[in-house]
């Protein structure tokens, strides 16, 4: 208790002056005495914090008569110091102030740990030698314990003022830490958030709530922050909950979300269950808009798999969806039928006119492909004036229509100057899948009706037979 205080050089500047000067004088009247004090010591210095009739703040140590008070923890009755043969030769008796008779008082705390502390020294001095009684001893010792119980308070407020010092510095320090959170918070869009299992309310940092476009001041029950997830997204995120809760599984979730304004996000709520005493009794997690970042990547996607030119799905692209509705019509052996498309004249447009002009031909072949009518079906630029379209669940009928209308979007005139014009066409060619066809498969038999048509009549379409096999000649 109070070490710090106590190790301290300046430990005698801290104590209340005036209230053990009092003690001093109380002393000083009850005893009779010509002087007294009360004195702290260190290593080198006797330290007069409170005084009658003596002069000076300090005196060395070993000139001090209280040393051996603190030193042994005892009382020191010297009634003659003149006759006593360890003091008789002191200059404090043989010289100036002529000390005749001496008691001094050890000033004891005692800590709630056990352990007593000795703080200083409550003396009083006499020029004359006289006899101690033990009413005197006793006075003398209750008014030491009044010094201790002073010097006890004083070091307990100071030590109460220290931690209100820090507990102020502490709460700076959190607001501080507070605000720092707060600001990267907003810069990485992410709030923290805690669901209390036992009455299933929430929890939000300010960001959680600038999220989901919300006043702070209105919180929402469990049911209807829920109601922020469409579809299933509220599905994913309720499992990935309930999952958490009964079985202590941390979360990981990216889903779709639309905030209190209607706006469309993407965020990614993280979370793990709280446990007490080997119970859950909440789960806390981060919550994050990552609608930036999901769209880039979304972008970077749709690059990735777009043509520039044309906008149309690229080749990697289409070998992705490709696989996939293949595997989808082997699962329920559902119709896909795949065309091939070449232009028919474009290599003179590019001939004659130049590769702008032949650019702007693809692009209007692109918008061609682009028409309602293929709003269900995949199409794709393969590269050069080569096309593919995937078509799902329509019969052979169907498609023979929907490609008799694409041969007629897919012809175009170019002029060329002087009224002379080019004519552009497309030429199909159709083939459909079968259980055991790989993608390949699909391909070989598309192109080879594909190259039946360019050599047989340019402009047409024509389905994959077996017999056309037997002709693999190409123009």
């Amino acid at each position: 208790m109070h070490a710090d205080l106590l190790e301290g050089g300046g430990f005698w500047q801290c104590l209340p002056g005036p209230e053990l000067t009092a003690v001093a004088e109380l002393a000083q009247r009850l005893l009779g005495s010509d002087m007294s004090a009360f004195s702290v010591l260190d290593r080198d210095w006797q330290w007069l914090t409170a005084k009658c009739g003596i002069d000076g703040d300090r005196m060395p140590r070993e000139h001090g008569f209280c040393g051996r008070v603190v030193d042994t923890n005892a009382v020191l009755l010297l009634p003659d110091a003149a006759a006593d043969p360890d003091y008789r030769d002191h200059p404090m008796v043989a010289g100036e102030p002529h000390v005749g008779a001496y008691a001094g008082m050890p000033v004891v705390m005692h800590n709630e740990d056990g352990h007593d502390v000795v703080v200083g020294s409550l003396c009083v001095v006499y020029r004359r030698a006289r006899a101690f009684d033990p009413d005197a001893v006793e006075q003398l010792r209750k008014l030491a314990a009044i010094a201790a119980a002073l010097v006890s308070s004083r070091l307990t407020a100071l030590e109460l003022a220290d931690l209100a010092a820090q507990r102020q510095d502490d709460l700076q320090r959190l607001a501080r830490i507070h605000r720092q959170l707060g600001q990267a918070e907003r810069i990485a869009g992410m709030g923290s958030w805690r669901l209390d299992l036992a009455d299933n309310s929430i929890h939000w940092s300010d960001q959680v709530y600038a999220i989901h476009d919300l006043p702070m001041t209105q919180v929402p029950p469990l049911e209807s922050a829920m109601s922020f997830y469409p579809g299933r997204s509220r599905t994913t995120l309720t499992d990935a909950l309930d999952l958490a809760i009964r079985q202590g599984r941390p979360f990981d979730e990216e889903v779709d979300f639309v905030s209190a304004t209607g706006t469309a996000k993407r965020v990614r709520s993280m979370g793990e269950v709280e446990v007490q005493n080997g119970t859950p009794v909440a789960l806390i997690g981060v919550f994050q808009d990552v609608t930036c970042r999901y769209e880039m990547e979304q972008a970077l996607r749709r690059s990735a798999s777009t043509d520039e030119l044309t906008g149309l799905i690229n080749r990697a692209g289409f070998n992705r969806l490709f696989a996939e509705a293949m595997a989808a019509a082997a699962d329920d052996a559902g119709p896909l039928a795949l065309m091939l498309i070449d232009l028919d004249g474009f290599k003179a447009v590019n001939d004659q006119c130049g590769h702008l002009t032949g650019d702007q031909v693809l692009q209007t072949i692109a918008s061609a492909l682009h028409a309602p009518y293929l709003a269900d079906c995949t199409c794709a630029r393969l590269g050069g004036d080569e096309f593919a379209i995937l078509v799902r669940g329509r019969a052979p009928d169907a498609v023979t229509t929907l490609a008799q209308t694409l041969l007629a979007d897919l012809r175009h005139e170019v002029a060329v100057g002087d009224g002379e014009t080019l004519a552009v066409s497309g030429t199909l060619g159709i083939s459909w899948f079968a259980p055991g066809l790989c993608e390949r498969d699909l391909l070989r038999r598309a192109d080879v009706a594909l190259y039946h048509g360019k050599r047989t009549q340019r402009g047409t379409a024509t389905c994959y037979a077996p017999a056309l096999d037997e002709k693999p000649d190409r123009p």
